[in-house]
């Protein structure tokens, strides 16, 4: 596209694009801008009259039963504008005319009205009529009042059927349910939460077109869960650490804002592949419990076995993020049903690496997984490559077992308690000691450590950390967590054979506090019991004097 553009000036005239459209059946043209109308300012459920006292009394009820603020929603357009988040040049990009088809597969449950009929008018509105095959609303056996009118309000839309599950089934089997109903020639799954923004559809099918084995997934905007309003998110990619938690890693785009980012893991929410490509992968593992993990799965399965994903800064989705479930999990915990979907994917495809999953999540270890055969074999039948294959090229950073020199708990000897993130992880924040948990515990994980050959102190993406001040000593830093950079400097530590870890710049000892103050503190190396640390696990030991 780029000699296109730089032949005709970046731009193309109406005669020219008429002419085309007669005469060839393909040519390139930019996005689609979306139904040129003027959206509705208020929503289907609007009351113009509503007490202060009341509004606040029907937030609270929405955001119990929806975990975000549904009242507010059903005040809302839902066909409104929002502002355009794609990166700088997006708008300039052209795509071929004849892109692939796609049906757009939403599942849900129990979902808010308002918030779902705004996701399906965001796709309408904002997809090329002739792309657009379809859009297959999953009712996964909702029981909510709510969507009582659902069928009625579909009859107004355009290309849009719902299909209901006859049981409660879950989000793998649910998608399955759609999949199989699907006519297009590429399938783009979506929550029932989101809104596409203009141009969305184009990069995903541009990249599927030009080779069917891709799977890429829009950049996530952020829809806030209590103000509906819409925010421009930066370009990133999924990552995850040992105990499968997915967080998102920040990439340098370099020059080119609207070139596609290699992902390592997708979230899974939000992704288009190629229907017949999504059969020969092996779809999903129908075996996985409602959701959590399939997406972990996936991607290892897409990456090994000869496909790969990507992010496009050019395609935008909003999504509501809320910090939990508003709904059951078919009489099982979350985390029993999450560690089971973990420890199938964990059995299958991470080799001699699952250990580690397991030293994080120990949990999982006494789960029943059922059986793996079938996984197991597709693997063995799609050649796929090993799981240091993947790691070498995707995830570098993340340590492995013949990367470390110890892990586990780091327990001080004069207090008996640990050193503990207590599910502290974002950057800058303290680090304390606790009493040590046993494995079973869940707030465990807070307490396992990796110490690098790089001489890192690691928890999950974070690694421990000396460089901020600390104002409650004079001139001292104080520890805490930070993004692992893999420089050293403030984060490099080395453990001694007299148990101390010494801050390397430094050369100062990392302390617990006096009794009944649980922060961590560098001190002078004075060889006392609050300097002293044991790791659970030590595999190699490298000896340094202080």
């Amino acid at each position: 596209s780029s000699g296109i553009n730089a032949e005709y000036g970046g731009s193309w005239s109406t005669f020219a694009l008429l002419y085309l459209a007669l005469f060839n059946s393909d040519y390139l043209e930019r996005s689609y801008t979306g139904i040129p109308n003027q959206p509705a300012v208020y929503g289907p459920f609007y009351k113009r009259h509503v007490a202060h006292r009341e509004k606040l009394k029907l937030k609270d009820l929405a955001m119990k039963k929806h975990r975000f603020n549904s009242y507010l929603s059903d005040q809302t357009a839902v066909n409104r504008a929002i502002p355009d988040t794609r990166s700088p040049g997006c708008d300039a990009l052209l795509y071929h005319h004849n892109l692939p088809t796609a049906s757009v597969i939403i599942v849900f449950h129990n979902e808010a009205l308002t918030v779902l009929l705004r996701t399906v008018h965001s796709v309408i509105n904002r997809t090329p009529p002739r792309l657009l095959s379809e859009i297959i609303l999953v009712d996964d056996y909702s029981d909510s009042s709510e969507l009582e009118t659902l069928d009625n309000e579909i009859a107004k839309l355009v290309k849009t059927r719902h299909v209901r599950l006859p049981k409660r089934s879950g989000l793998i089997k649910a998608r399955l349910f759609g999949a199989a109903r699907a006519r297009g020639d590429v399938m783009v799954f979506l929550d029932s939460h989101c809104e596409c923004n203009v141009g969305w559809m184009e990069p995903l099918l541009a990249e599927i077109q030009q080779d069917r084995r891709t799977v890429p997934s829009p950049v996530i905007d952020v829809i806030h869960y209590e103000n509906f309003e819409y925010m421009q998110a930066m370009p990133q990619v999924g990552a995850f650490d040992w105990s499968f938690t997915f967080y998102w890693q920040m990439k340098d785009q370099g020059s080119n804002l609207t070139a596609p980012l290699v992902a390592p893991v997708m979230a899974g929410g939000l992704f288009a592949i190629d229907k017949a490509y999504f059969e020969e992968i092996g779809t999903y593992d129908t075996e996985m419990n409602i959701w959590g993990g399939e997406n972990m799965e996936m991607s290892f399965r897409i990456w090994m076995c000869g496909g790969k994903l990507l992010s496009l800064p050019c395609s935008r989705v909003g999504h509501i993020f809320r910090d939990s479930a508003p709904y059951s999990f078919n009489g099982e915990s979350q985390l029993m049903t999450l560690y089971r979907n973990y420890a199938r994917a964990v059995e299958v495809w991470l080799d001699q690496h699952k250990a580690l999953f397991y030293r994080f999540v120990p949990l999982a270890k006494d789960v029943n997984i059922g059986d793996i055969g079938s996984r197991v074999k597709l693997r063995e039948k799609l050649k796929c490559k090993s799981f240091d294959w993947y790691l070498e090229h995707l995830l570098p950073m993340l340590p492995t077992e013949n990367r470390l020199l110890a892990s586990g708990q780091i327990k001080n000897t004069k207090t008996s308690q640990c050193i503990d993130t207590l599910g502290r992880r974002k950057a800058n924040d303290t680090v304390s000691h606790y009493r040590c948990l046993p494995t079973r515990e869940p707030a465990y994980t807070s307490q396992v450590w990796m110490y690098s050959k790089k001489y890192e102190i690691i928890s999950l993406e974070n690694c421990l950390d000396a460089s901020v001040a600390d104002p409650s000593s004079k001139g001292g830093k104080r520890v805490a967590l930070y993004p692992c950079h893999g420089l050293g400097g403030n984060q490099k530590w080395y453990y001694t054979p007299t148990q101390q870890i010494v801050h390397a710049e430094s050369q100062l000892c990392l302390t617990v506090g006096k009794e009944g103050k649980s922060q961590l503190f560098l001190g002078k190396c004075d060889g006392s019991g609050s300097q002293i640390f044991t790791f659970t696990n030590i595999y190699d030991h490298d000896d340094f004097e202080i």
